[in-house]
């Protein structure tokens, strides 16, 4: 079973405890505050700042590199995939 759930708006812990949600474009932690964006393809920061860019099966960092595949953040978050889960898994579970 995983560790996190996400029902296409709010990323849960095993407990149901909220821990990030997706507001339209943005990434924004339990209480409010903006993490970051979502621009296309790409995962930006608060500052506007490209940190992650999502292809539909890889992670890659800004320089290209590749960080996780969507198999493996699946294994950890259960729920819909897409650039709107990796990108709550970016910001919260991976770091």
């Amino acid at each position: 079973m995983a560790d996190f759930t996400f029902d296409g708006r709010w990323l849960r812990k095993g407990s149901s405890q909220k821990v990030g949600e997706i507001d339209r474009n943005n990434i924004r932690a339990w209480n409010g505050a903006r993490f970051g964006e979502i621009d296309r393809k790409n995962i930006r920061d608060a500052h506007g700042k490209k940190v992650a860019e999502f292809d539909g099966k890889i992670v890659k960092d800004d320089m290209g590199k590749k960080i996780a595949a969507l198999q493996d953040i699946q294994k950890t978050v259960e729920g819909e995939s897409g650039i709107a889960l990796v990108a709550l898994w970016y910001f919260f579970i991976r770091k």
